[in-house]
């Protein structure tokens, strides 16, 4: 039923809209339940026939009644008839249809030969018209076709192509795929290799399951034909009654009738083959006697033949010598008339020469595409020449317009870097007269008042004289410190005047700087190291200062409120960097409660500004660490 409906919706959709009235005659005369009632809504849509394709339509229906109700010979008719007026209609798939009735008929009947020549002209107008579709249909009725004839190679590579177009569509359609896993299969079963007629069989349930197994009743059945083969005989008699009873369940159930005597001439053989094989004798004979009944109602010659083929060994095996006379005889009478010489050899060369014209038009398409490719490889490489001359033309046009755009740029930005060292050169000198000009004030003003400062101190000392011991210090610590400053203003203007400054000056003036603090602090044991290979290291003015007095600033905190005894300088190179440590061991302080002051801050602002890290570290009673990461 499920058939007739496709049917009918397949006839609706090719039709004209004008015909809408014969398809639905056409569909009544299709559906009708009785042959006389048929007949009449067929009489009645021939004579709404107008065109050739409505012709062509009402031919490819009759086809598929006659075909769905065992009217063998009319079918054919019909189908032919129906070929010849839907050739030439754009929409093909009538014509396939009709194409695929007419192969499956001859297959039933046994004409193999015709079978495969009416499905080989099929696929040649499917390959015309680019219906990959219809062509693995087609392949699909080869390879059932050709397991039939007992040409099981062919049967296998038809059945494998047409699973491979399925098997790369997006959305594989699963119902194909399992008929082509079943024609793949049954052709390795019959051309003995059980290994993988049982691989492709249980592949189907990958595919198929849960009720949709309700349609697939031929698998259960061929699985158990395969280990019947092999002798597994029990484990094969279970999969054939499961075939059994799905096949009466749809009957009764879905009242699909259309293979059902063709599936249980084949169910029936199987388990009467294995019912003599186990030697019950009288259960295969009521089991033949069923399978002859369906062979016969299913008009299928390869049933008939099975079932002969197997009631002879039948009768072999229980010895029964009149009855292998006649079995064999009929069985060879009915091989013969299938399998004759003349069908063999027509198979071949229809085969042969469908191959042949299919690897001739392969060559013919082959040339053709190079012909092409030629002429426009030819055309390609005169549009690449005209490309390339103009290209060329250009480029020269554009190397020279370059060359004097360089020329040009080169000579601005040589004009540009001529300004620029001209301006940094008056920078430069501007900027050293004017470290010049403060560094003459400085000496010059505040040196001469510092010296002056200190001549009056001595004046004063002199003049105070031993009388007043206690004013007489006093007046050298300020002479003396008044002595330092005009030093430290001597290093600060010398620094003003360099533009860079190597370590090693650094070192020699943290070296005198520590010999004077020596003499004021007898009780300190001051320690300087620096690594040899800075000595080298040049710095700028602003770099130098700044480390210099930070430094400074380290060891008189240090000397002033450490109580002290070790105060130690290390400069060392790490990595890219250079660290100077000022460390002593002094009481310490705790870092929460004390607050950074001036100096504190300063000696960080110092660094901060020359891109430095500057890190202070005391403990209460174990000494202070100031570290300098340049």
């Amino acid at each position: 039923m499920l058939k007739r409906g496709f049917l009918l919706i397949l006839i609706i959709c090719n039709c004209e809209f004008s015909a809408q009235n014969l398809q639905q005659v056409l569909g009544a005369a299709y559906l009708a339940k009785t042959q006389d009632s048929s007949d009449y809504y067929f009489n009645k849509a021939k004579k709404l026939v107008k065109t050739d394709g409505e012709e062509g339509e009402y031919f490819f229906c009759k086809n598929a009644r006659h075909l769905d109700y065992g009217n063998q010979d009319s079918s054919a008719y019909y189908g032919k008839l129906a070929i010849q007026k839907l050739k030439n209609l754009p929409n093909k798939n009538s014509l396939f249809t009709t194409y695929y009735n007419l192969g499956k008929l001859y297959k039933k009947r046994g004409e193999y030969d015709k079978g495969i020549a009416i499905t080989i002209e099929a696929i040649k107008i499917a390959e015309a018209n680019n219906e990959k579709g219809w062509i693995a249909t087609f392949d699909n009725m080869l390879s059932l076709t050709y397991h039939d004839f007992e040409n099981y190679p062919k049967g296998v590579y038809y059945g494998k192509k047409a699973l491979a177009y399925h098997l790369t569509q997006e959305k594989p359609n699963q119902k194909k795929i399992y008929s082509n896993l079943n024609a793949v299969a049954i052709n390795y079963d019959d051309w003995g290799n059980a290994k993988e007629a049982l691989r492709y069989h249980h592949m189907v349930f990958k595919y198929i399951k849960g009720k949709d197994t309700l349609g697939i009743n031929s698998t259960y059945n061929n699985i158990g034909n395969t280990l019947l083969k092999i002798k597994k005989f029990h484990e094969a008699e279970k999969w054939i009654k499961r075939a059994v009873k799905i096949t009466d369940y749809n009957l009764k159930n879905n009242g699909d009738d259309n293979y059902y005597d063709y599936d249980q001439a084949t169910h029936y053989t199987n388990l009467a083959t294995i019912a003599y094989e186990l030697s019950d004798f009288d259960k295969a004979e009521k089991m033949f006697l069923l399978a002859k009944k369906h062979a016969q109602k299913s008009k299928n010659a390869e049933k008939m033949r099975d079932y002969l083929f197997q009631v002879s060994i039948f009768n072999k095996k229980r010895k029964d010598l009149t009855k292998i006379v006649a079995s064999q005889e009929e069985y060879i009478k009915l091989r013969d008339s299938v399998f004759n010489s003349e069908r063999i050899q027509s198979v071949a060369e229809m085969e042969a020469k469908y191959q042949t014209e299919k690897k001739e038009k392969e060559l013919l398409l082959a040339k053709n595409t190079l012909i092409q490719k030629e002429a426009e490889t030819k055309k390609k490489n005169l549009w690449l020449l005209i490309a390339s001359l103009i290209a060329g033309f250009i480029a020269l046009i554009g190397y020279l317009f370059v060359r004097q755009q360089k020329a040009r740029n080169s000579q601005q930005k040589q004009e540009f870097e001529l300004r620029t060292a001209i301006a940094k050169i008056e920078s430069q000198n501007e900027l050293q007269e004017q470290r010049l000009s403060i560094s003459r004030d400085l000496h010059d003003n505040i040196g001469s008042q510092l010296t002056f400062v200190i001549s009056s101190i001595e004046n004063l000392k002199f003049g105070i004289g031993n009388s007043n011991q206690k004013a007489e210090t006093k007046l050298s610590q300020i002479s003396n410190f008044t002595k330092s400053t005009i030093t430290e203003l001597r290093d600060t203007i010398w620094a003003m005047n360099t533009n860079e400054i190597v370590f090693d000056d650094l070192r020699v003036r943290i070296l005198n700087f520590l010999d004077n603090a020596r003499i004021a602090q007898e009780t300190i044991d001051f320690d300087f190291n620096i690594d040899e290979g800075l000595k080298e290291v040049k710095l700028t003015s602003l770099v130098w200062v700044n480390i210099y007095r930070t430094t400074q600033e380290a060891v008189n905190n240090a000397i002033k409120y450490s109580d002290a005894t070790k105060i130690s300088i290390r400069v060392n190179e790490i990595g890219n960097q250079i660290q100077i440590q000022i460390q002593d061991n002094g009481k310490g302080f705790n870092m929460a409660e004390v607050n950074k002051g001036n100096g504190l801050f300063n000696m960080e602002k110092r660094i901060t500004e020359i891109g430095g890290k500057f890190e202070i570290k005391s403990i209460a009673n174990n000494g202070t660490s100031v570290k300098i990461l340049i």
